[in-house]
C-alpha cells in the first residue's frame, strides 16, 4: 500500500487535512501525548528518575508507561500575626525573612502502565520501595527540571487505581514528592563564651577508683584518735 500523508479519512466540509506524525515508534515511552500535526524537535523527557539518570521502573515484558499527567506545588509560610512597621517606613520594614518561610515544594506525577499483569505488580513494587527508602530522585519535565542542584525530592505517597473509564487494563498510579532541603552545618567558627560557667561541658576522660590498703598499727592510731585517745 502506498504511503500517504494525510490519514484515511472521508472528505468533508470542516475536516482538515492532517499531516502524520513523522515518529518513528508509536509509543512515546515516559512522555505527554504529543498533539496531532505537531512534528516534535525530540522526544519529551517526562518522569523520575535516580541521580545516575535510571528511571523509578522501566518495563521489561513489552509495557508502555508513561506519564498521564503532572503537578507541582510551592509554598512560602507566611505568619499570621500584626507585625510591627518601623517608623517611617511605608512598607512595614518589620516584615523580615523570618516571617516568612520557605516550604519544601510538591511534585505529584500520575504514570500509567499499561502491560501484562507480572509486569503491573513489578511497578508497584518498585513504587512502594521508593516509598519506603530514604532514595532521593529527580523529576524531569520539558518545561523544567526538579533536581538536586534545588533539592533532591523523595517519594512521601503514592496511590493506584484502575478504572473503567480508562481502561481496566490499565494500571494508574499517582506519585507524590517532597522536596528534602539539606543543609551543611559547621561548628569550627563558635565564639569563646564570655564567661567560663557558660561553656558546654567538656569530657575529660574515664575516672577509675581504687582501693587504698593501711596497715593495722596505722589503722589502731586512727581509731584511737576517733574515740579520743591513742593506743
Amino acid at each position: 500500500m502506498p504511503y500517504i500523508p494525510y490519514p484515511n479519512v472521508p472528505i468533508f466540509d470542516g475536516v482538515p487535512l492532517i499531516p502524520r506524525l513523522s515518529i518513528s515508534s508509536p509509543n512515546i515511552a515516559l512522555g505527554a501525548p504529543v498533539p496531532l500535526g505537531v512534528v516534535p524537535a525530540a522526544e519529551p523527557v517526562w518522569g523520575i528518575f535516580d541521580p545516575a539518570g535510571n528511571p523509578i521502573y522501566t518495563p521489561t515484558e513489552g509495557g508502555t508507561l508513561s506519564v498521564f499527567s503532572f503537578g507541582f506545588e510551592r509554598g512560602m509560610s507566611v505568619s499570621d500575626f500584626p507585625v510591627e512597621a518601623v517608623s517611617g517606613s511605608a512598607n512595614g520594614a518589620g516584615f523580615a525573612s523570618y516571617n516568612k518561610v520557605y516550604q519544601p515544594a510538591n511534585p505529584i506525577l500520575t504514570m500509567a502502565l499499561s502491560g501484562t499483569e507480572s509486569e503491573k505488580t513489578a511497578f508497584l513494587a518498585a513504587v512502594d520501595l521508593a516509598c519506603q527508602t530514604t532514595q532521593l530522585y529527580n523529576v524531569w519535565t520539558p518545561d523544567a527540571a526538579y533536581s538536586a542542584s534545588g533539592g533532591a525530592y523523595t517519594v512521601n505517597q503514592y496511590n493506584y487505581r484502575r478504572s473503567a473509564l480508562q481502561g481496566a487494563t490499565m494500571l494508574m498510579v499517582e506519585i507524590s514528592l517532597i522536596q528534602v532541603l539539606q543543609v551543611t552545618s559547621s561548628l569550627s567558627n563558635v565564639p569563646a563564651p564570655q564567661s567560663p560557667s557558660a561553656a558546654s561541658p567538656s569530657n575529660g576522660g574515664t575516672v577509675t577508683g581504687s582501693t587504698t590498703t593501711i596497715s593495722p598499727r596505722l589503722s589502731q592510731i586512727i581509731s584511737g584518735i576517733l574515740h579520743g585517745g591513742a593506743q
